[in-house]
């Protein structure tokens, strides 16, 4: 065998390693990529759940929002109203087998909660009424 050959067997073990090396990479980091964008999948249905439900005017609630409720939870009423209104519309709303907890905070300050679930993705939407600053907090668990 001459030189040149050597040489040139060599290059091509050397090539053919980087490409075993390249396909082993691709393989491992699409692993990783599918949970990422699960998360994200997760991520955008708990933001579209929590704002898209805010905002519907509830019939057997005398045409409130879950934002009225959220107000006269808040304001020293009973919370039971918006307990129920929650467990009936995210029943609705969300695939079977998904679970969520669900707190709202009043100036920084907790004025309800509910936990089904403890690890999860959390969506946040603050809104003000009557100059009084409201947060409430979605998480969606998968069970």
């Amino acid at each position: 065998m001459r030189k040149g050959q050597s040489e040139v067997i060599g290059l091509m073990v050397i090539v053919l390693i980087l490409i075993f090396m390249g396909v082993l990479y691709l393989g491992f980091a699409n692993l990783a990529g599918n949970d990422t964008l699960a998360s994200q999948r997760v991520g955008i249905e708990t933001e579209n759940a929590l704002n898209a439900v805010l905002r519907v005017n509830l019939e057997n609630y005398d045409d409130k929002t879950i934002q009225d409720l959220i107000v006269e939870c808040g304001g020293g009423f009973d919370c039971n109203q918006l307990e129920n209104a929650l467990k009936e519309v995210y029943t609705a709303v969300l695939k079977p087998g998904t679970t969520f907890s669900y707190w709202v905070l009043m100036e920084d300050e907790e004025i309800y909660a509910t936990s089904t679930c403890q690890i999860g993705i959390v969506s946040s939407y603050v809104f003000v009424r009557d100059g009084i600053f409201y947060e409430a907090k979605l998480r969606l668990c998968k069970t």
